[in-house]
């Protein structure tokens, strides 16, 4: 009984060890979203802007 106890605890913690990886990658994706989010945004700011200057 010892042993499966053992196991289980060692699980649980393999199991918190790989969610806190999990986490930090998902932070990591979410902050490269919003980077390229930015990045969209403002290249389509210099399109709306390209388009006025060459008609001048």
């Amino acid at each position: 009984m010892y042993l499966g106890v053992f196991d289980m605890r060692q699980r649980l913690e393999q199991t918190r060890k790989i969610l806190r990886e999990k986490q930090h990658l998902k932070e990591l994706i979410e902050e490269d979203i919003r980077e390229l989010e930015k990045d969209v945004q403002a290249l389509e700011e210099m399109l709306v802007v390209l388009p006025d200057k060459q008609a001048k």
